[in-house]
């Protein structure tokens, strides 16, 4: 009879506790942050500013580019969405030797015929904060073999306006004398390379091309 009389109880103070008004429970406020993450591609090219001190970007072939940030790396194209999804595949990043707020990427992930969308060149004056695009009339190659040899775009830093773009795929080199904002080949330079990789060649297949295998 005691035992049951003490279960009793207990059942009675369980149901007690279910019923206790919501409002009587504190919840704390959310706080997100960014997180770590183990994955998203190599990090083929780390470029120092040659102005400022630990002024450093990072560039990755399938996952963006990001600056180094005192003790954190901060992502700088996040904002692009699924409509441009190659622009993060990270081709090449200039950071201006004269205005070290002023950096550009060159992006584009795929030259195969697969990949919708041609590369871009992003310019910013904010150290990446925001971003001006300027689409280009060939594909980028941010994760195709070569794209840990070094850097595709430089600033010359005598006249800080004027910047040059190596390209993959034999699309010669390319010229800007304002700030990135617009490009045209450089029609003299006298090898604008001749490897094209063939659409056709089944020998040549994503596994091995991700692994940066030729």
């Amino acid at each position: 009879m005691r035992r049951t009389l003490l279960c009793l109880c207990a059942a009675a103070l369980v149901v007690l506790a279910m019923m206790a008004p919501v409002s009587a429970v504190t919840v704390d406020p959310y706080t997100f942050k960014g997180v770590k993450i183990g994955g998203g591609g190599f990090v083929p090219g780390l470029v120092f500013n040659q102005k400022e001190k630990d002024l450093i970007y990072a560039r990755t072939d399938i996952g963006g580019v990001y600056r180094w940030d005192r003790s954190k790396w901060v992502p700088l194209l996040d904002g692009i969405g699924w409509d441009k999804w190659s622009h993060v595949g990270g081709v090449s990043v200039a950071t201006d030797p004269v205005d070290p707020n002023r950096v550009y990427v060159a992006t584009g992930m795929y030259t195969n015929d697969w990949d919708p969308n041609n590369g871009a060149i992003l310019r910013s004056t904010d150290r990446g904060a925001t971003w001006a695009v300027t689409e280009l009339p060939f594909k980028g190659s941010g994760n195709m073999p070569g794209r840990g040899m070094g850097e595709r775009l430089v600033i010359d830093p005598n006249r800080n306006n004027i910047l040059f773009y190596g390209t993959a795929n034999a699309n010669g080199l390319w010229k800007s004398t304002d700030y990135g904002a617009t490009w045209a080949k450089v029609t003299s330079f006298p090898n604008a390379g001749n490897f094209a990789q063939d659409p056709n060649d089944t020998t040549y297949n994503y596994n091995t091309m991700t692994q940066g295998i030729p």
